[in-house]
């Protein structure tokens, strides 16, 4: 909850809105591809370094996994003995025999039980606050290290993203050009870029899943839960576009206002869900609605489907926090008026 509300509340990174750029051709498209090749060669070898920078300090980052299961695990065992303490709170099976007990080594019994139970509580507490103290120390370590990792991750990133919008655009080229020919030669040529294209998407969204990993500072079961269990949503309403996903339905639930987008500074944070933020996935964060919920978002003539992950945004009264994949979807960078209708399963 701590660490969710700590990446909500520092708000999306501020960005100048871009001049309107000219309309791209079919002439295009030969550059356009070009430069998508450029690009993303560039940002895979720039991810390569980022990930050699990563494995130079592969033990600190092992380190922290163990303190934060070890960690976990402690609470988990608290947090047990807890539920079970609570749940004995009213019938206290030992209370009446022990003040019947006429014999004075049986009220000992009685009482050293008691006392047991206390120390074990108290032995529960003290695992989760020394493991605590262990995790913060390396966690500072950790940061440390993320902070000079980051620098390399901005470039990545920066990449990242050029290559996206020079996708985007190809892609939409390479589509309309199928849907007006009828000549066999041009048809087989447009499929077999898009065949080239729909590859390097793929290659794009690796390198984001690389960058994301390398600045995550712990791969705990709970986050590996978590992304795994997310994967299969978000992988269909990235399918989806700007539709309603198969399987899904409008709930009649509809709101609008300001939403923002994540900034690059907040690549491989946990989320309130525990799966790390991946800006090129199409999830968002939500003060309200329940973690899961699937919501479609329509801003600028344009409309996508995301997951809600995360808590946030705590600035003003946002009431979205999208994904630089989402901002990218519907066209704006910065802040955007939306229209946000919240679906269900048909």
């Amino acid at each position: 909850m701590g660490a969710a509300v700590a990446l909500a509340t520092a708000g999306p990174v501020a960005h100048a809105q871009p001049s309107t750029p000219r309309p791209v051709t079919i002439a295009d498209l030969p550059r356009l591809t070009a430069e998508l090749a450029a690009v993303t060669l560039h940002a895979q070898a720039l991810s390569a370094a980022l990930d050699r920078a990563v494995a130079r300090d592969g033990g600190l980052r092992v380190a922290l996994a163990r303190l934060q299961q070890a960690r976990d695990d402690a609470q988990w065992q608290l947090d047990s003995r807890a539920r079970q303490v609570y749940m004995a709170q009213q019938v206290d099976p030992l209370g009446a025999w022990a003040v019947d007990a006429s014999q004075p080594d049986l009220r000992e019994l009685a009482r050293r039980g008691q006392q047991a139970g206390l120390t074990v509580d108290r032995s529960l507490v003290q695992a989760v606050t020394t493991r605590a103290q262990q995790l913060g120390g390396v966690q500072q370590q950790a940061e440390a290290f993320r902070a000079r990792l980051l620098v390399q991750a901005h470039a990545v990133l920066a990449d990242q993203d050029r290559a996206r919008l020079l996708l985007a655009q190809a892609q939409q080229l390479v589509a309309a050009q199928l849907a007006r020919t009828q000549v066999a030669a041009e048809r087989a040529a447009a499929q077999a870029l898009a065949s080239r294209l729909d590859a390097q998407q793929a290659s794009l969204d690796q390198i984001s899943a690389e960058v994301t990993l390398a600045l995550t500072p712990a791969q705990t079961r709970r986050t590996q839960r978590a992304a795994r269990d997310q994967a299969p949503v978000v992988a269909l309403l990235e399918s989806s576009g700007s539709g309603l996903p198969a399987g899904w339905t409008r709930s009649g639930q509809v709101f609008g206002g300001t939403a923002s987008w994540y900034g690059p500074g907040f690549v491989g944070r946990p989320t309130a869900s525990g799966a790390p933020y991946d800006p090129e996935r199409l999830t968002c964060a939500n003060k309200e609605l329940p973690l899961g919920t699937v919501l479609h978002v329509s801003a600028n003539g344009r409309a996508v489907n995301c997951l809600v992950n995360d808590r946030g945004p705590y600035v003003g009264d946002r009431v979205l926090d999208l994904s630089r994949a989402g901002s990218r979807a519907l066209g704006y960078d910065g802040l955007a008026q939306v229209v946000v209708e919240v679906l269900v399963p048909a």
